[in-house]
């Protein structure tokens, strides 16, 4: 499952054959539920052949709005309940303290995830 980036919403690239989910750019839509709604479903279908799998997330946002926030802590959720193994790649810039900040947040939520909080210069070049 691929959704292309467009001015306010990520690139997410859901490879279920190698157990990776990337969401990268912008997350404010205007309709995070539209938005976000078909990413949710397809985790749910697959939910079931993440109990023997390692599955790693990586996460490269520039910024996101409350509702995008909530989104991506329930897929996150979803599929840290589900797998057998959960790593977590939060990539922020080295000068955004809320990224870095909502990072934390994440890591103290998911704490038997392999979580990784990786500062860059620029979260385009990764």
């Amino acid at each position: 499952m691929i959704i292309r980036e467009k001015l306010n919403t990520p690139y997410i690239k859901l490879d279920k054959e190698r157990c990776k989910l990337t969401i990268i750019g912008k997350s404010y839509p205007e309709d995070a539920a539209l938005f976000y709604t078909p990413l949710v479903e397809e985790i749910k279908t697959c939910k079931k052949d993440l109990k023997e799998s390692k599955i790693t997330i990586k996460i490269a946002l520039e910024i996101m709005n409350s509702v995008s926030t909530k989104y991506l802590f329930q897929i996150i959720k979803d599929i840290y309940k589900s797998a057998k193994e959960t790593e977590i790649k939060w990539y922020y810039e080295a000068d955004d303290e809320c990224m870095l900040e909502e990072g934390n947040i994440y890591k103290e939520s998911f704490p038997d995830s392999k979580f990784k909080l990786l500062e860059v210069e620029d979260l385009r070049k990764i």
